[in-house]
């Protein structure tokens, strides 16, 4: 039996999908299984699949029909016999020394999640993100709480830095005992179509994590892709992240959360609304008539989610950008969020 399972969902990556899984099989912890789940994948990937399970021992290839990242996701999870579980994204890479440097922390502080750094590799530049301000191991379930809290919005987390880019509710930032996931039944949720999969995936898995080590290193390398569902327009973006927001409501009350787990709720809502500012409404690639935006905005933020977000959020919590849009919102100042996301993507093509 592997210590490690490594899990990778696989779908339309041909390009990007030889650097990733070479990133795995040079690792300098070797005890390790990796799990290749081709979700149906249209282009070569799952002859590209198979030809690394015929060159190493350690690589297994899964072939299933295409139902989305969190099945496959799912399926590789089901499959997995090692001790731990890393889930990584076919489009990434790891750093050669990711996996020897996150099992060290878990095995000797003997806790039951290791999280770690990545590095954004952006069109333009590379940036360093930092999780947390400084390198921790907790048992202590307050500081756990706060860790979810901050998976919902950051400004929540237990060691606050404002130098964190992405990641903190990923699962390939996290290296998990499997018996956490499997005892738990903690598996992704394919009903939030892979959005904020991950986050709640996470949520989930800390609810049953009784330690977690943070070390303040480098391991993953997160590639930014334009055509990828967090970066491209959707014409059903609302009802996707709605679904996502409808789970972590269903969440909060299964669990009995306090209301300070609902503010932090209520400071993702407002956020992802002031993200949708530029990636829906106001997105070049829209359709709709200026006017149909227009009143599509003044529907969206009069209902809930958004509605009762917008007027319970702590605005402290959040970061001036969308505290800004907050304040717009509440007094529905729609021209004015309109001027704002214009202003704001002409200054992003200046950069």
């Amino acid at each position: 039996m592997a210590e490690v399972s490594f899990i990778m969902p696989i779908y339309g990556v041909e390009k990007y999908l030889n650097k990733c899984v070479d990133s795995i099989l040079v690792q300098t912890f070797e005890d390790f299984e990796l799990i290749l789940v081709d979700d149906g994948s249209p282009d070569r990937c799952g002859e590209i699949c198979d030809e690394y399970a015929k060159k190493d021992a350690r690589v297994k290839v899964i072939h299933k029909e295409n139902a989305g990242v969190s099945e496959a996701r799912n399926t590789g999870i089901r499959a997995a016999e090692g001790k731990w579980a890393y889930i990584v994204d076919s489009d990434d890479w790891l750093e050669k020394d990711a996996l020897e440097k996150m099992y060290k922390a878990a095995t000797e502080n003997d806790v039951d999640c290791v999280m770690s750094d990545v590095l954004v590799h952006n069109p333009k530049q590379p940036k360093r993100g930092l999780l947390f301000s400084q390198p921790f191991v907790t048992r202590d379930r307050k500081t756990i709480d706060s860790i979810q809290k901050f998976i919902l919005c950051h400004k929540y987390s237990p060691y606050y830095t404002n130098k964190t880019l992405i990641g903190f509710a990923a699962p390939w930032s996290k290296l998990v005992r499997m018996s956490v996931i499997k005892d738990n039944d903690v598996y992704f949720d394919p009903y939030v179509k892979g959005r904020f999969d991950d986050g709640l995936w996470s949520l989930h898995m800390l609810d049953h994590a009784k330690s977690v080590c943070y070390i303040q290193e480098v391991t993953y390398n997160y590639r930014i892709v334009a055509g990828s569902l967090t970066h491209a327009f959707k014409p059903q973006a609302l009802d996707i992240i709605e679904r996502g927001f409808k789970r972590t409501e269903d969440w909060l009350r299964e669990t009995n959360k306090d209301v300070s787990f609902w503010k932090a709720h209520y400071g993702r809502v407002c956020s992802f609304l002031a993200l949708q500012l530029s990636q829906y409404f106001y997105n070049e690639k829209n359709p709709k008539t200026e006017k149909e935006v227009k009143q599509e905005l003044k529907e969206t933020i009069s209902r809930d989610p958004y509605k009762k977000a917008l007027k319970n959020v702590e605005l402290k919590m959040l970061e001036r950008k969308h505290q800004f849009v907050v304040i717009c919102a509440r007094m529905k100042l729609i021209p004015l969020l309109k001027f704002y996301t214009k202003l704001k993507a002409q200054k992003q093509k200046r950069l």
